[in-house]
């Protein structure tokens, strides 16, 4: 029993220490050359997000970039507050905003897809920018993004992690900063995963290629199902730096939390096996943690001090190419919390009725 405990223990340490040493020396720095400013289009698919959309909206206008050579394309889809009227007066002030109603279903893919189907189609640009409403984009984030690009590579996807002030978004901010870069390190290992649907550029060229969001079959994660459709026959690349670094709102209540955990833990069922791995062996940890307290405690708390010491490690690493910071206290708390949630999640998906987003069930 304590041998089979000890053995997974240390798998899961091996993990961590490679996760570390890829990052230290197999972490790529794309830049690629970009002499020319080729017209792009941002699409946003919005709904109900009369909190967030100026927030993200004033952010795009900031870019740098020239007017000239960009377009936002914002659908607002059956939203039931005011967002619809916000987009409009912003449409209004800014020729280079235009805002559609998304009325029409047209495809079979979710809400979400259904939006940026419809705005894809519109777009003039010869790469598409696709970030959600309640994200706030760097000033910089276009060219950045351009900079992931060279003449074989049709998708790149940035960072995002989310932003606040409270407990829960702390929590939130430390979550995604390891799943993405867990992404930028698998990716790098030439292990293409998935993107963000909240920060990716697509060359327009092989979204029509593949036939758009309607040719895709329905899913609740529409960015991985369309992410999956490109690199079958095309080059993917993960940037991983603060100039491509999108800031979320965060989940409000730890309910809201589940409910986009659960739509999440749907597309992670697809993912490659090494990242299906990766995190399965992460959420075993727990549950070998306890069988060796149960067992030996003085392996369990050399075990459990080493994995908190490698994991927080790797997270300073990734923060400080973001130019952010852990707090070692505040990581202290996360560690319990992500056990507790990660727990309380799984017991959510499998007991818990049909995903629901957006007001909407799938």
């Amino acid at each position: 029993m304590v041998e089979t405990l000890l053995t997974i223990s240390f798998i899961v340490l091996l993990v961590d220490l490679a996760l570390i040493i890829l990052w230290l020396f197999n972490y790529k720095e794309i830049k690629n050359k970009q002499s020319e400013t080729p017209f792009v289009s941002i699409l946003i698919a919005a709904r109900d997000e009369e909190n967030n959309l100026a927030d993200c909206l004033e952010a795009i206008l900031k870019v740098n970039y020239p007017e000239d050579k960009l377009e936002i394309l914002l659908g607002n889809d059956r939203s039931e507050d005011k967002t619809g009227d916000i987009a409009e007066a912003y449409a209004v002030r800014h020729p280079q905003i235009k805002s559609y109603q998304i009325s029409a279903r047209k495809i079979k893919g979710n809400g979400k897809a259904n939006a940026l189907a419809q705005l894809a189609r519109k777009a003039k640009g010869e790469y598409m920018l696709i970030t959600d409403a309640d994200i706030v984009v760097p000033p910089d984030w276009i060219k950045s993004m351009l900079v992931g690009l060279d003449e074989d590579t049709a998708l790149v996807t940035g960072t995002s992690i989310v932003g606040g002030n409270t407990m829960i978004a702390y929590f939130q901010k430390v979550e995604w900063l390891f799943a993405t870069g867990m992404l930028k390190v698998v990716s790098d290992f030439n292990v293409p995963v998935t993107t963000m649907g909240n920060n990716m550029l697509i060359r327009k060229s092989v979204y029509e290629e593949i036939g758009g969001y309607e040719a895709l079959p329905f899913s609740v994660t529409e960015d991985l199902e369309l992410f999956n459709h490109i690199k079958k026959k095309h080059k993917t690349v993960n940037l991983f730096n603060d100039n491509v670094l999108n800031i979320s709102k965060p989940q409000s209540t730890f309910m809201d939390l589940l409910v986009q955990r659960k739509r999440w833990m749907r597309g992670a069922f697809r993912l490659p096996w090494i990242m299906v791995a990766l995190l399965a062996l992460q959420s075993s940890f727990f549950l070998v943690i306890v069988g060796l307290f149960m067992v030996n405690t003085t392996w369990a708390w050399i075990i459990l001090g080493v994995k908190f010491m490698l994991r927080y490690i790797f997270g300073s690493l990734l923060a400080k190419k973001l130019k952010e910071s852990i707090n070692i206290v505040g990581y202290i708390i996360f560690e319990v919390y992500a056990v507790i949630f990660s727990s309380v999640s799984v017991l959510y998906y499998f007991l818990s009725g049909p995903v629901e987003w957006k007001g909407r069930k799938y």
